[in-house]
């Protein structure tokens, strides 16, 4: 083999092998999509945040921790639902990005990231960790149905496709407060007073106080209603504090009192809100419930405003005798 032959084969075996390394390196690179990498939150310690924010177009909520407790900011300082953010951000923080489906040229409206759901962290009042949302990827047969949606961190141009499901990252704050407010089993109200009405349960009998028991006869369901009040008895909003009294329709109030063997629980209500009535409470209520006006859906708040005549009607006069013999 002439000497220019070798020369030109070495080269030719150099630049096959070039080629090779490249594939394998390009190989590991395409595995690399799918192994584990970084994490939503990378280098973030969630114990240090402090500030949290989540906005969509013209809806956003802001919680912040004060004084050691986590308010609803944009909710009148609200106590938050502590439980549902800690699992919201422990979660989210065990995500794994993967590596970017897109690093340059990135339209944002191809991932939906020009109307993104913005998630912002704060630490000691500063900007920690900030993600985009953009749109959830449509299933397909050979990918199934996931919550993989499309994910901007940190305003950098990288786009990564995370399998997360963001749902629980509301821009809504009445979905960060516990809504529950009581859940006072009915079999352990002992008595109840509603305007002019009084009900008691003496000897294992629910009564009403002043029963003509000749001519009235007590509506057992309807008396149901008032002793099953507060059951599960939820709010869909709070009220703002600044409001008065007056504007809120305290000034004419219907009280309902109920009592256990053990706590009485007063429910001062007001007027008609926004599908529903303003309420408040006092007596032996979690300390949560002081000073707060909720509302609560018109369906459980009537339950407080039994008068009287609905909870009784006259009994039928007995067939009037005709005096003739019988058979």
């Amino acid at each position: 083999m002439k000497p220019k032959q070798l020369i030109i084969m070495v080269v030719a075996l150099a630049v096959l092998a070039g080629i090779a390394l490249m594939q394998r390196g390009s190989g590991k690179k395409r595995i690399s999509q799918t192994d584990p990498g970084a994490t939503l939150f990378q280098g973030l310690e969630l114990n240090t945040v402090d500030g949290f924010e989540v906005s969509r177009g013209s809806e956003s909520v802001s919680l912040t921790k004060k004084a050691g407790t986590w308010k609803v900011e944009s909710l009148y300082d609200y106590p938050a639902d502590f439980g549902r953010l800690a699992d919201a951000l422990r979660a989210a923080s065990d995500v794994k990005t993967g590596s970017p489906v897109r690093s340059a040229n990135v339209d944002a409206s191809e991932y939906g990231l020009d109307q993104a759901k913005r998630v912002v962290l704060k630490a000691g009042g500063a900007d920690a960790a900030q993600l985009d949302i953009g749109t959830q990827r449509e299933a397909s047969d050979a990918a199934g149905w996931a919550n993989q949606h499309f994910v901007r961190k940190d305003g950098s141009a990288d786009v990564y496709l995370v399998d997360y499901d963001f749902r629980p990252f509301s821009e809504r704050p009445g979905d960060w407060i516990d809504k529950e407010l009581l859940n006072v089993a009915s079999s352990g109200i002992v008595s109840v007073k509603a305007g002019d009405v009084e009900l008691k349960e003496i000897e294992g009998q629910w009564t009403l106080a002043g029963l003509n028991e000749e001519t009235e006869e007590l509506q057992t369901s309807e008396a149901g209603k008032l002793r099953s009040a507060l059951q599960y008895l939820n709010c869909s909003s709070i009220a703002d504090p600044d409001r008065s009294d007056e504007d809120l329709g305290f000034s004419d109030a219907a009280v309902y009192t109920a009592s256990t063997t053990n706590q009485t629980i007063t429910v001062t209500v007001g007027g008609e809100a926004d599908g529903g009535r303003y309420v408040r409470f006092s007596g032996d209520v979690p300390e949560k419930l002081n000073g707060w006006t909720y509302v609560v859906s018109s369906y459980k708040a009537d339950n407080f405003l039994f008068s009287r005549d609905k909870l009784v009607k006259e009994k039928e006069a007995p067939p009037e005798e005709t005096g003739e013999p019988s058979d």
